[in-house]
């Protein structure tokens, strides 16, 4: 047993390597760029140094090519450098002394240049969460926003420097004061150093236009300043919710910032340090150029700008990075010294680097390679082959009005008697609840991109299909009681896809949903589950502004809350059943009705906000406890009723992964390596699917004594449910990270792995009125 869990741990993360494609050698080459770099510069300088920004910026760069490439050595570099510091940045104790004016002794606690340190002890403690790691973060900068002051970033590169701190710990700690914060004194930067005209910011208010000008009359915009707020706006945006309120603001910011920045690129690939004007202090310069590439590339991996539009600046930029900055002994030069402006006759060479100048340039090119290997990565090559073999033949034939008489049908051997015709409707909900994430990312022309788009295709046209009465495909809305649950789940598949799923369709198909969903309350649903059924249904007509039954939402809520049990656990209706329904139900339906009631900004006696905080929680809880469930051998404990539904277990675990909410200790890159590892131990035989190309009852193979009464093989795509990640573009840390063991793998491994505690309720909640 041991060597079989050895030998299937090895394929499992082997599925993380790079596959073969036309770009591979150019990644291969920046891969081995940044190890050369890093390993430069990590020989010839000791991590005892201070906590101040230019070695906290180094650092910045170092654990993003830690999370790329998954070398130990550089996360044990970052952690010896934080363990020097004491996890601080000044280290005054004193309240009464703390400043934020520019001082470098230790009462500067307040000044951002000291709490840029932050943003790696946040990403330490999120890999081994340990308390004291963040303990000094969260004082400083929660003592900070409970000031009346506004004004602490007086100068542009605090934006990088504690702007992604603001929302590293938003993620840890889920309070909103840290966005509120965030934009709050942003707005007050705006407001000193910002040229709405040009959409650059001044390094600080002492050189804004015409106050001052360069020596020929210019606005003097200094590189490396704007640099550090594309750099930080991009980190921003990272972690930002993206149904924060002010999250457009942000979007706008960065957008309008790039296009300028774009615009002043010179012909070579750099920016000159005073960016409008060349002839003040001519010649390349590499932090603000890497900075700036590195915010391009976050841009266009993660879908907020246009590919077509900054591949050309990226590739100028990248040429220069590669082939005039970086030294082949792994120097990186023309990087200008510490400093806040263009200096007219300051001379950069080869030699000229600074910790500062690494760091960014390890940012840019870990985001190029994330670029680079996107379209090419195993894991997601694996999925997306496996849900397309799951979804072509249930989408195909639905597309043609031909699933009903195509599809081979599987029923349990104890079956009900209910009509047979359910397993059409529970087919087609539960496979589109799974995909619809996957659906949202727009076209492509690669492989992946093309199985997208006809998915897609034949999705829209078998929503159709599915409320048109003349239809052979049209669903059995209107007979049994089973039909509400997997109404539920096309609801629920239009919440997830909401703007490409539900909007493209006509408004005579919306119409016909509208009404099909309202006649579901001719179903008196039973105390268990089926509450949330009922509500995640209203709640999505709530979102369309349709009329819904609020009472069906808010005492679905109520019950939800009276089943809690504790410690991410859901009890099915009053009496505790261990099986899995928090996973397949529970967490994923509670959280999505609060959110299409926040969506829909209804005011009841509920307060929606808080009730999803508190709920979002709890699924980050017991998704820590799914992750724990997987073996080093890519199984989990089979247990509990509708087993069949297989990978729906790790619907939760999924989840969070794809909203980017996991709890720390848990990383994107350890669920993904754990749910490869068990994808390919269920589905490696071929055996889950008959001979139709439809999913057969059983659980690893054709098992049908494992049904339950009311199982057929259309329950069974609820497994989809666990590829909720495809949602998440091609080039996110997600999938292009290094494979890291999961908490099994380390604990059977006699490796260290995070403890476990209990987590209570910290959120606490009345009714509004």
């Amino acid at each position: 047993m041991k060597q079989t869990g050895k030998f299937l741990l090895a394929c499992a993360m082997g599925l993380c390597a790079v596959s073969a494609g036309a770009k591979d050698s150019e990644a291969v080459q920046v891969r081995k760029m940044i190890e050369k770099v890093n390993q430069h510069w990590q020989v010839e300088h000791s991590p005892e140094v201070r906590a101040f920004w230019d070695n906290a910026v180094y650092h910045t760069g170092n654990m993003e090519a830690y999370f790329l490439t998954g070398n130990e050595t550089y996360r044990t570099y970052s952690e010896t450098w934080a363990n020097y510091n004491q996890w601080k940045g000044a280290k005054s104790d004193n309240r009464a002394e703390w400043k934020y004016s520019y001082g470098e002794s230790d009462e500067y606690v307040l000044f951002g240049d000291y709490q840029i340190c932050f943003q790696t002890y946040v990403d330490l403690y999120n890999l081994a969460p340990e308390d004291r790691k963040i303990r000094r973060a969260r004082e400083v900068m929660e003592y900070q926003m409970s000031t009346s002051q506004n004004d602490y970033w007086w100068w542009s590169d605090a934006l990088y420097m504690v702007m992604p701190v603001m929302t590293k710990l938003y993620k840890v700690t889920h309070n909103t004061l840290y966005l509120d914060k965030l934009y709050e004194y942003l707005q007050y930067s705006d407001s000193i150093m910002f040229d709405k005209d040009e959409n650059l910011y001044y390094r600080d208010a002492k050189y804004v236009y015409p106050k001052h000008a360069t020596a020929n009359g210019k606005k003097d915009f200094w590189a490396r300043g704007d640099a550090w707020v594309l750099a930080g706006l991009a980190k921003v945006l990272k972690d930002m919710p993206e149904n924060y309120v002010h999250h457009s603001f942000f979007v706008n910011k960065f957008q309008h910032m790039a296009q300028a920045v774009a615009a002043i690129q010179q012909p070579e690939g750099y920016w000159t340090r005073s960016m409008m004007d060349p002839d003040f202090a001519p010649g390349p310069e590499t932090s603000g150029t890497a900075l700036f590439t590195y915010g391009f590339l976050w841009g266009i991996n993660n879908g907020y700008l246009a590919e077509a539009t900054y591949q050309p600046v990226v590739k100028k930029a990248w040429n220069y990075l590669s082939k005039k900055a970086f030294q082949k002994d792994g120097t990186v030069g023309y990087v200008q010294p510490i400093g806040e402006k263009a200096i007219p006759g300051q001379v950069l060479d080869v030699n000229s680097t600074a910790n500062f100048g690494v760091g960014a340039f390890l940012l840019a090119a870990c985001e190029y390679v994330r670029y680079l290997e996107a379209p090419q990565t195993a894991d997601r090559t694996y999925w997306c082959d496996l849900a397309y073999r799951m979804a072509a033949p249930v989408l195909s034939n639905m597309a043609k009005e031909e699933l009903q008489k195509n599809m081979q049908l599987e029923v349990s051997p104890t079956w009900d008697g209910r009509n047979k015709k359910v397993a059409y409707m529970e087919t087609f909900g539960r496979l589109m609840a799974g995909i619809a994430p996957w659906l949202t990312l727009s076209d492509d022309d690669t492989e992946e991109g093309k199985m997208r788009k006809e998915l897609r295709e034949w999705a829209l046209k078998s929503y159709t299909n599915a409320v048109d009465p003349q239809s052979p495909d049209y669903l059995l809305w209107r007979q049994e009681g089973q039909t509400l649950v997997d109404g539920a789940y096309v609801a629920e598949s239009f919440l997830r896809a909401y703007d490409q799923l539900w909007m493209p369709l006509d408004e005579i198909t919306k119409k016909r949903y509208i009404e099909e969903f309202q006649q579901l309350r001719r179903i008196d649903p039973p105390y268990t589950n089926w509450l949330l059924f009922s509500s995640t249904i209203e709640s999505f007509l709530a979102k369309v502004g349709v009329k819904f039954d609020e009472y069906r939402v808010n005492s679905a809520i109520r019950k939800v809350e009276e089943w809690y049990t504790g410690d991410g656990w859901y009890s099915d209706g009053p009496s505790f059943a261990f099986d899995y329904y928090s996973s397949y139900v529970f967490h994923p339906m509670y959280l999505e009705t609060l959110q299409a009631m926040k969506d829909a900004k209804v005011r009841s006696r509920i307060d929606y906000g808080k009730y999803y905080d508190r709920a979002l929680k709890r699924a980050q809880k017991y998704s820590l406890i799914l992750e724990r469930f997987i073996s080093p051998e890519g199984t989990f404990p089979v247990f509990g009723r509708s087993i069949p539904y297989r990978m729906a277990t790790m619907q939760p675990l999924a989840l969070m992964a794809w909203y980017e909410k996991l709890p720390a200790g848990v990383t994107s890159s350890q669920v993904r390596c754990a749910l490869t590892a068990v994808m390919k131990r269920m589905f490696a035989t071929g055996h889950n699917f008959n001979e139709g190309g439809f999913l057969t009852i059983g659980f690893t193979g054709r098992q049908p004594n494992v049904a339950d009464w009311y199982t057929n093989n259309g329950s069974l795509y609820m497994t989809s449910l666990a590829f909720l990640p495809l949602g998440l573009p091609a080039s996110h840390p997600f999938w292009t990270d290094a494979p890291q063991e999961w908490t099994s793998v380390k604990a059977w491994g006699e490796k260290p792995f995070p403890k476990d505690h209990q987590w209570k309720d910290e959120i606490h909640t009345w009714d509004l009125f």
